[in-house]
C-alpha cells in the first residue's frame, strides 16, 4: 500500500504540482512583461559570476534607473572602450562601488567617477587620465574586493578608490583568494538574467521578507529611513530629464553658519546606532573583507583610497544639513577605513552646502552633488597623495 501511494505521488501529484508551479510562474512573467516600464530597462544588465554572484553584462545598451546607461566590452559603465595596455603617460583610476558610484538614477556624464575625470584632465593635460567606474548596483564591501581581485591584475590600475556607503554592511561573505571561473550553474543562471523579467520580482520579495523579519534594530532603521529618503528617483519616467541632473552654481556656506545653526525639529543622536552595527552578526564579514583591502595597500600591491559616500540628514524646518548623531557615524567610519589605507568622506563638504542644490545627497545622488564628491576626490588626490601624480 505504501509502495503504490509512493507511486501515485511520482506519477500523478508530483508532475501536476510542477505543472501547476510553471503556470503560476508563467502567469507571473506575463504580468510582469505586460506591466513592465522600458525605463527600467530589459533583462540581462546583470549576469552571474561565481566569485561576485552578479557583475555587469558587456555590450548591454538600455535603460537602468531611468536613464540610458552602456556597459563597454570590459563589464562597466562607459561609453568608451578601452585597450588594457596602458601609454607613457596613463593614469588608471579604479572606483569600486555600488549603486551610488555606478549613479543609480544618474546621467553618465554626471557620475561622480565621470567629473572626478574631467577635473584631473582640467588640471593635467599632459597625463592620459583614464576613471573606470567599476561600480555595480547591489554590491557589498566583499563584492568589491572580489571584483579588485578578479580584473587588477589584468586592468594595473595606478589607483585604486572603493566608494562606500551604509548598506554596503549587508550581507557580506568571505571572499575566496583564488579566482573562481564561470560554472555550468552560474551560466544557467545569466541566461535566466538575460531573459526572465519576472527574477527582479522575486529578489526583491525575498529581501524585503528578509529585512522585515531579521532586522528590528538602530542600525537597520537608519538604513530604512535613508531609502525612504530617495524619493527623487522613485518616478523612472522623469528621472533622465529632471532639472536637478544640471549641474548650477553651488552657495558654500561658511564654517561659523555650519557651527551656529540649530535644527529645532531634527532627530537626536542616537548612540545605539553604531553599537548595533558593531553588535550585528554582518559586521564582522564586512570588516574582514575592508581589512583584506587594507592589506593590499599596505603590501604595495595596489595603491589604495577609500571614499565615504556619506552625507548629513537634512534638517526639516531650514534649508540646512545638521548633526543629528550623523558626525559620529562618519567619525567611526573615517577612523575604521583610515587604519590602513588613506581615506576621505563627502559628509564636511556637503555640510557646507544647501540641501536645495544638492539632489538626493543622501542616498542616489545626482547633478551637483556628485559635483561636490567629484571635488572631494579631486582635492583629496592633489594635495594628499601627491607622490601618486606623475611628474611634469
Amino acid at each position: 500500500m505504501k509502495g503504490a501511494a509512493i507511486g501515485k505521488f511520482l506519477t500523478l501529484t508530483l508532475p501536476a504540482l510542477m505543472l501547476t508551479v510553471l503556470a503560476a510562474g508563467a502567469g507571473v512573467e506575463a504580468w510582469v512583461r505586460w506591466r513592465w516600464d522600458p525605463l527600467k530597462g530589459s533583462p540581462g544588465f546583470f549576469e552571474s559570476d561565481p566569485m561576485r554572484r552578479q557583475r555587469l553584462a558587456p555590450d548591454y545598451t538600455g535603460w537602468f534607473a531611468g536613464v540610458p546607461v552602456h556597459i563597454n566590452r570590459l563589464g562597466f559603465r562607459d561609453d568608451r572602450e578601452y585597450s588594457l595596455a596602458k601609454g607613457a603617460s596613463t593614469f588608471r583610476i579604479l572606483v569600486l562601488g555600488d549603486s551610488v558610484t555606478f549613479g543609480h538614477g544618474s546621467v553618465g556624464e554626471h557620475t561622480y567617477p565621470f567629473l572626478l575625470e574631467q577635473k584631473l584632465k582640467a588640471w593635467r593635460p599632459d597625463v592620459d587620465w583614464q576613471v573606470w567606474n567599476l561600480g555595480v548596483p547591489g554590491y557589498n564591501t566583499s563584492q568589491e574586493l572580489a571584483y579588485l581581485l578578479q580584473v587588477g591584475p589584468t586592468f594595473h590600475p595606478d589607483l585604486v578608490i572603493v566608494g562606500f556607503f551604509e548598506n554596503d554592511l549587508i550581507q557580506n561573505d568571505d571572499v575566496p583568494s583564488v579566482i573562481q571561473n564561470n560554472t555550468p550553474a552560474s551560466v544557467l543562471k545569466s541566461l535566466v538574467q538575460r531573459h526572465l523579467y519576472s527574477l527582479e520580482l522575486y529578489r526583491r520579495v525575498y529581501l524585503t521578507l528578509l529585512w522585515k523579519i531579521g532586522h528590528s534594530n538602530a542600525y537597520y532603521q537608519r538604513l530604512e529611513h535613508l531609502a525612504v529618503e530617495d524619493e527623487l528617483l522613485a518616478k523612472t519616467e522623469q528621472v533622465n530629464d529632471l532639472a536637478q541632473q544640471r549641474l548650477t552654481p553651488i552657495e558654500r556656506l561658511t564654517d561659523e553658519q555650519v557651527r551656529t545653526f540649530n535644527c529645532v525639529y531634527g532627530q537626536r543622536p542616537n548612540p545605539a546606532v553604531i553599537e548595533d552595527m558593531q553588535r550585528d552578526a554582518g559586521f564582522a564579514p564586512w570588516l574582514g573583507a575592508v581589512r583584506r583591502l587594507q592589506a593590499l595597500n599596505i603590501s604595495g600591491q595596489y595603491r589604495m583610497l577609500f571614499f565615504l559616500n556619506l552625507a548629513p540628514p537634512v534638517c526639516p524646518d531650514g534649508d540646512m544639513f545638521y548633526d543629528g548623531g550623523s558626525v559620529a557615524i562618519n567619525a567611526f567610519f573615517l577612523k575604521t577605513f583610515s587604519e590602513g589605507a588613506p581615506a576621505v568622506s563627502a559628509y564636511d563638504e556637503l555640510r557646507h552646502r544647501r540641501p536645495s542644490q544638492m539632489p538626493n545627497a543622501c542616498c542616489h545622488a545626482i547633478g551637483n552633488t556628485n559635483l561636490v564628491k567629484a571635488e572631494v576626490l579631486f582635492d583629496f588626490v592633489r594635495d594628499r597623495m601627491p607622490s601618486l601624480v606623475p611628474a611634469r
